[in-house]
């Protein structure tokens, strides 16, 4: 399988990060993928908030430094802010809630709503192509 880069895409230095955060963005707003925390994996793999977590705040910041790297301009900085912000405001209620704490919790909408929001603008840039 090879990955198609949209040509918008060749100024940026990492564009498969901006891939991963699409795809991250897509599972955070689509209650199908979300529910899908829920239910044990038949193939394995582990998917749910804690990796959300890893891979917004550990693993990337998506600040202002990530323009020209993954990110375009301060417009999509803004974005995932927003989305991380989302999700912080229900961690700070239960810094050890598990999937269904976070998928249960009144404010989680905030965090689809966020997060389908900036796949929007994200979208907009171009998908990439298998």
């Amino acid at each position: 399988m090879t990955l198609g880069y949209p040509p918008a895409w060749t100024s940026l230095r990492y564009p498969w990060v901006r891939a991963e955060l699409q795809d991250s963005l897509a599972e955070l707003s689509d209650p199908v993928e979300t529910a899908k925390w829920l239910q044990p994996d038949p193939k394995g793999l582990v998917i749910g908030i804690e990796e959300q977590f890893h891979f917004f705040f550990d693993d990337h910041d998506f600040d202002a430094r990530a323009i020209g790297y993954s990110l375009f301009d301060e417009a999509e900085v803004a974005a995932i802010a927003t989305v991380k912000e989302a999700m912080l405001a229900i961690h700070r209620t239960n810094k050890t809630g598990d999937d269904r704490y976070f998928l249960n919790h009144p404010l989680w909408p905030s965090v689809a709503n966020a997060a389908a929001t900036a796949l929007v603008l994200f979208n907009a840039r171009g998908v990439i192509s298998e």
